[in-house]
Formats: structure tokens, C-alpha cells, sequence
């Protein structure tokens, strides 16, 4: 992005005010399009969903079909990976399982899949979990007309919809990881995503605080009072403490470090809120001694943005899962912003490698909540000076021997694994 910047000086300007001054319309700008062919698609503001192509036809025993557009190595963070462990869990319960990819452009290299999979688990892939590209109207992907489909995203609710009527079983599986209506700003994408929570489904929910939020709102089915007893499955996340966990050796005598969640695309992270604290931070002079501050999260390249008081945020590039894992490690503090009841997987992994995680508050996501989970879990309220003072907590620990106080579990198998044999029921469950 930054070769095409210099290339055009005056925009480069302009993109680099918008970094400087509100970084999430800068995200925006980055998805903006010029090409007449989507002019439409961007004018009435509905996110692309590529269409799902599929042959449905008898089957010798019903599957479940897990929605995931892309598996690639770029694409696995927190949310995805959960994807792959159930699907995989639930191929563990004796369920024939394939993840349909629809993303045009990608294919998903086999070798990579089967060594992903294997580090998420612990042990060899199931011979029962597939995958299926289902992104070409010439080949389309074969599915049972006794399956169930998964949708793992409100796209994909929306992307399963029109192959409804063609299955035996009119409803789907939803593993909702957010209150992704929130995504948005009110417009046709709210609707859309508000829409699936109407849509028949029994739901999948990540975290008892965004099953709360879920009883709380009441969008669609969730009106129903029995709705989240009676189809619903709720489970809180695990910490793979192979991966995140406290550094073996104390401080090195290097300068402290703050890494800052930084995503401009998305708005729900608050770049701009978080980047507004972080100056005021540095401003009165909440990190005494020798600091650096690195952002993270970010697919593109992001440019260095300076703080004041001769202090810059400097991007660190995309990392491997042990290397963003390291990343943290090396850390004393992190700043993650998160407008949503969910927690947000970076705040859980910090705290599971003993550091000191700011976050903000949400709805059921108190503070004491947030504390409870971890005492290294700072939460605030989502106002530049709570973050300041979230800040101001966070720098004052000395930063001896970590320890992980986490409360969550650090085994997906023990997580999930009730969570699969729940969806293998609904897969077996006759068809009317």
C-alpha cells in the first residue's frame, strides 16, 4: 500500500491525514472502489458474499458442511481457528465433516491444512474432516440433501440461505463469535447481519457474556425467552497455554514495551479512540523510563505515527501464530479496544502469558468481569481518559516475573469437545 502512496503524492496526503487524525476512516478509504463493474454494490453498502456453489444430492450418511470462505495461513487468527477445532472435534465424534471454502482465488493447500490442524489439536487430523471448494458454477461442490450446514459468520448465514430449500432440514447451526450487527454502522450491512438472528437456526455461542448480550437485545429468535435454553449451546473460550505463555526468564534490561491491537478496518477496535489515549498517555507522562510502542493487527503496512514527547508507534509485520505468540511474551503491556461483549481473544492470550492487558468495558463485560476472569485483565471505559487510566494501572506493575492468572481453561479438547458432541446430535437428528 505504501509503493502506491509514493506514487501518488497527493493522495498519499491525504491517507496519511486520515492515519494521523481518524484512523478508522482511513481503513475505510482503503476499501473504497472505483471499478464501475461494483460501483452498485458499494452504493447500497452490502459486504460481498460470494455465491456458494453446490450440488445437493443423496448422501450415504448426513455431514455437516462447515461455511468458512477462506483457509489460508494469512486468515487464521482467533475466530477461524475455533472454526477449524470444532469442525475437526466434531469429525472426532464419528461425523463426516467439510469445510466448504467459497472465496474465489484461494485455494487451500492440503499439506498446510493438515499441519494447521494438527498444531491446533495436538495429534494427526481426522480422516473424517474434508474440505470442499465450492467457489467455481462449473464444479460445484457435492453436499447431501441430509446434511447440516454451519454458518460461521453472518455472511455465510446469508451465503447459506438460498441452498436452504433444497436441503431436508431447513435450518442451520450458527456459531456466533460477536454481535456482528455491531460491525457496522446502521445501514444495509446491520440489517443483513441483524436479519440472521431471525433466520431458523440453533446457535453456537462463544462466551456466556455475549449469550447474555444476546437475552439482553433480543434480535430475532433470541425475543424468545426459551430460545437460548432450548437451541443453544453457550462455551467459553480455552488458552492453548502450549502456545501463550509467560516468558521462562525475567525482565532483559531492554525498554518496556506496549503493543497496541491496532486494526483501522475495523471499527469495533477503536484505532482512533485507542491512538487519542495512548498520546494523552504519553503526554502526562504516564510511561516514566525507556519505552517503545509497537502496533499489531493490521493485515497492511501500517506507517510509523508519532505519540509527542519524541515517542512513535512503529508497525511490527504480520506474524506467524508463535510468532504473534512471542510477540506478546516480550511485552508488558497491551492496549486492545473492543466495542463488543465479546472479550477478544488478544486480551485472553496476554493475560495467559502474565501481562498486563487494557481493554474496555461493554454491556455484560464489566470490569469485574473482565477482572475476574484475570487480574491482569485491566478493563475501562471506553473514553480516551479511561484508557489513560487503564494505562496508568498497567505501567506502574513492575514488570518482574510474570505469572498466568487466568481462569479460563487451556485445553480446546475439554472446551469443545461437549460443544461437538452437541452439534453431532443436531447432524444426526432425522431429518422430518
Amino acid at each position: 500500500m505504501l509503493d502506491r502512496l509514493r506514487r501518488l503524492p497527493a493522495k498519499a496526503a491525504t491517507h496519511l491525514r486520515l492515519l494521523r487524525d481518524d484512523p478508522e476512516a482511513f481503513g475505510r478509504n482503503l476499501l473504497q472502489v472505483t471499478d464501475p463493474a461494483v460501483f452498485e454494490e458499494r452504493l447500497i453498502d452490502v459486504l460481498h458474499q460470494p455465491p456458494l456453489h453446490v450440488r445437493v444430492e443423496p448422501g450415504p450418511a448426513p455431514a455437516l458442511n462447515v461455511l468458512q470462505p477462506v483457509l489460508a495461513p494469512h486468515a487464521m487468527t482467533g475466530g477461524p481457528n475455533t472454526i477449524v477445532l470444532l469442525a475437526a472435534l466434531t469429525a472426532e465424534a464419528g461425523i463426516p465433516v467439510r469445510i466448504v471454502t467459497n472465496q474465489a482465488g484461494y485455494r487451500t493447500d492440503p499439506a498446510w491444512f493438515a499441519s494447521h490442524v494438527a498444531s491446533l489439536l495436538g495429534r494427526a487430523p481426522p480422516p473424517g474432516l474434508q474440505v470442499a471448494a465450492a467457489s467455481d458454477p462449473a464444479a460445484p461442490a457435492a453436499v447431501g440433501a441430509d446434511d447440516l450446514w454451519l454458518a460461521t459468520h453472518w455472511t455465510t448465514a446469508q451465503g447459506v440461505r438460498p441452498v436452504l430449500p433444497r436441503m431436508r432440514r431447513p435450518w442451520f447451526l450458527y456459531l456466533v463469535q460477536d454481535f456482528e450487527p455491531g460491525f457496522y454502522a446502521w445501514s444495509s450491512n446491520y440489517a443483513l447481519a441483524l436479519e440472521t438472528y431471525a433466520m431458523p437456526h440453533c446457535a453456537i455461542i462463544n462466551e456466556a457474556f455475549l449469550a447474555e448480550h444476546l437475552r439482553r437485545q433480543a434480535p430475532g429468535c433470541y425475543a424468545d425467552p426459551a430460545f437460548l435454553d432450548a437451541r443453544c449451546t453457550v462455551f467459553e473460550p480455552a488458552v492453548d497455554r502450549r502456545v501463550f505463555h509467560p516468558p521462562d526468564a525475567g525482565p532483559s534490561g531492554r525498554p518496556r514495551r506496549l503493543l497496541f491491537y491496532a486494526r483501522p478496518t475495523n471499527a469495533r477496535n477503536m484505532m482512533g479512540l485507542g491512538l487519542q489515549a495512548l498520546r494523552a498517555a504519553v503526554e502526562q507522562g504516564v510511561f516514566p523510563g525507556a519505552w517503545e510502542f509497537v502496533s499489531i493487527g493490521g493485515r497492511g503496512s501500517l506507517p510509523s505515527i508519532t505519540l509527542g514527547g519524541g515517542q512513535a508507534l512503529r508497525p511490527a509485520p504480520w506474524a506467524s501464530y508463535a510468532g504473534y505468540a512471542d510477540s506478546l511474551r516480550q511485552a508488558d503491556i497491551l492496549l486492545c479496544p473492543m466495542l463488543s461483549p465479546h472479550t477478544s481473544y488478544p486480551v485472553l492470550e496476554m493475560a495467559a502469558c502474565g501481562g498486563a492487558a487494557v481493554t474496555n468495558s461493554y454491556g455484560p463485560k464489566t470490569a469485574q468481569a473482565l477482572h475476574a476472569l484475570s487480574p491482569d485483565i485491566i478493563g475501562v471505559p471506553p473514553t480516551v481518559q479511561g484508557f489513560v487510566d487503564g494505562l496508568r494501572d498497567a505501567a506502574a506493575r513492575n514488570g518482574g516475573t510474570r505469572r498466568d492468572r487466568l481462569t479460563l481453561a487451556s485445553d480446546w479438547d475439554e472446551v469443545l469437545r461437549p460443544v461437538a458432541a452437541w452439534a453431532a446430535l443436531a447432524v444426526r437428528e432425522p431429518a422430518p
